[in-house]
This record gives structure tokens, C-alpha cells and sequence, in this order.
């Protein structure tokens, strides 16, 4: 690969092996970065000066000729090539983006216009800005879709809750995943105008992290939660073909309060959104009034 393409771009350094090793394993289009998380990993102990290790996420939107390179594929060889900070990938077709320019995305147009470009194929110039979309009809789309979305995780936890006392404590840790996974797929959705093709929790949960650490910090803050959080992914699969699989000592209310104080924290952070948004609508408001009067 010629490394010309990526150098006019000033690149983090940190960042260029992994987008060769992107390019030269699936030929995208381009490549952007539309975000980057860092945090500090604080460390009590009398061995060291309680500073931890600094960590870093990349996340990173790669547009392709077709549909043919899939995400899931993509994020595990990004993840089995790079070991010194995380990535969080997301993969549309150029179609895509033809599509969202007509209906006017937020998250397409934000990352176009906004982001990083680390990658354009030989030839290929930056991609024009996308509109934005209209802030009202944003809104009113948003509090559709979490409603929807809140509805689902609610009947999921009825029906968790059901199955809890009915002793199938593996069929209610199987729905609880499908509650946790409602409530980030509606999180994403309110504050991003994106709507992801992955049912990864964790990854779902990074990408939380866009705009908030609270969801992030609710099943990864603590090593307790965490470990929760790696169980209730394995039930995904293996609460149904592996006889092997346990809650590893834990009490399945633990899973249960944990879920239900995130949906609960999920309606806070969107209600709080739809009224950002609120207040964006009344001021475009009063800013077209001032104008005709003026």
C-alpha cells in the first residue's frame, strides 16, 4: 500500500498501523475517525504512585464500495491486530450514505463533516458535507423511536421478571440481555441518529461512551458489574445450546437490579436529550421569527 495516502492526513502515529492493516485486509473507500475516548486508570496501592495507565478508544466509521465486507468480521481483526488502545468500528457501503444524504442522518452528515479523515483511497478526494438534518423532525423521530425502544425493554423485563419466579432463571438472564440491548440501541439512536447493526452489549456500551459515561460507567465501572455484564453476553448463546453454562454464584436479582437501574438511567439521559433538543427547535424558532421581523 502506498503510505502517501494516509501520511497528508497527519494521522495520530499511534493509529497509522492500524489503518494500513485495515486497508491492505479490505480495501475501504475511506476511512474516518469520529471520536476518542481516553481515561485514566486510577490504582490504589503502596507499589505505585496511584496514577494507573492512561487508555485510550478510537472510533472509527470505514465506507466501502458494497456490502461485502461485514462489521463483525472487520472489529475482530481490528481487535486480534491491536493491543495498545481499543477500536470500535463501524462499516456502511457508499450506498449508505447516498441513502442518509436524501434523508438527511445526523450521524452520517456529523462524522462527514466533522471527522477525522485517516484514509481515502488513491484518487478518491474528502466526501462532500452532508446536510444536517432538520432539528424538529430529529426530535420528533428520536422520541418515537425511544418510546418504542423503552416499550420493548419494559416487556422484556415483565417477562424476565415472570420467568425469574418461574424458576428459568437461564430464559430471564436471556431476556434481561435483550432489555440491556433495547436500552442501548435507544440510547444510540436519541443522542446519535444512528442505528447500529451489532447486538455486542459491550460494544453497544463503547459506543455510549460517544456521549456519555454514565452507561458506560453503569456495567463497566466496577469489576463486579463487569463481570455481570460477561455473563449476561455468554447467556446470548449459551443459556440455549451449552448445558455448561452457570451464573457463576451469582444471585440472578443481581442481574436483575443491575438492568432495571440502567432502562431507569436510559430514560433519564434521553428524556434530558429530547429536552436539549427542545430548546434547539425553540431557538431556530425565535432566530426565524427575528428574522421576518426584522
Amino acid at each position: 500500500m502506498n503510505n502517501k495516502s494516509i501520511d497528508p492526513y497527519k494521522k495520530q502515529e499511534s493509529l497509522n498501523p492500524l489503518i494500513e492493516a485495515l486497508v491492505q485486509a479490505f480495501a475501504p473507500l475511506f476511512i474516518y475517525q469520529f471520536a476518542k475516548k481516553v481515561h485514566q486508570e486510577k490504582i490504589n496501592s503502596i507499589f505505585c504512585d496511584g496514577k494507573g495507565q492512561r487508555q485510550c478508544t478510537f472510533y472509527l466509521l470505514i465506507i466501502t464500495e458494497d456490502g461485502a465486507v461485514m462489521e463483525n468480521r472487520v472489529q475482530e481483526f481490528a481487535d486480534q491486530t491491536c493491543s495498545a488502545f481499543k477500536v470500535i468500528i463501524q462499516v456502511h457501503p457508499k450506498e449508505m450514505l447516498l441513502r442518509n444524504s436524501h434523508h438527511r442522518n445526523a450521524y452520517f452528515a456529523s462524522v462527514l463533516n466533522e471527522g477525522e479523515l485517516c484514509y481515502a483511497a488513491p484518487g478518491l478526494a474528502r466526501l462532500l458535507p452532508l446536510e444536517l438534518p432538520n432539528t424538529k423532525k430529529r426530535l420528533g423521530r428520536a422520541v418515537v423511536h425511544w418510546r418504542k425502544r423503552k416499550g420493548m425493554a419494559e416487556g422484556f423485563f415483565a417477562a424476565a421478571e415472570q420467568a425469574i419466579e418461574c424458576g428459568q432463571e437461564y430464559v430471564g438472564l436471556f431476556l434481561l440481555h435483550h432489555v440491556t440491548e433495547q436500552a442501548c440501541m435507544g440510547l444510540i439512536n436519541t443522542f446519535m441518529d444512528y442505528h447500529p447493526d451489532t447486538r455486542n452489549l459491550e460494544r453497544l456500551l463503547y459506543l455510549c461512551a460517544c456521549f456519555s459515561n454514565l452507561p458506560f460507567q453503569h456495567f463497566l465501572g466496577t469489576t463486579e458489574n463487569e463481570s455481570l455484564l460477561k455473563i449476561m453476553m455468554k447467556s446470548f448463546s449459551q443459556a440455549r445450546y451449552n448445558d455448561g453454562f452457570s451464573l457463576a454464584h451469582h444471585s440472578i436479582y443481581r442481574f436483575s437490579e443491575l438492568v432495571e437501574g440502567f432502562v431507569k438511567l436510559a430514560n433519564d439521559l434521553c428524556e434530558a436529550q429530547f429536552k436539549v433538543l427542545q430548546v434547539e427547535v425553540d431557538q431556530i424558532k425565535v432566530s426565524k421569527g427575528a428574522t421576518v421581523h426584522g
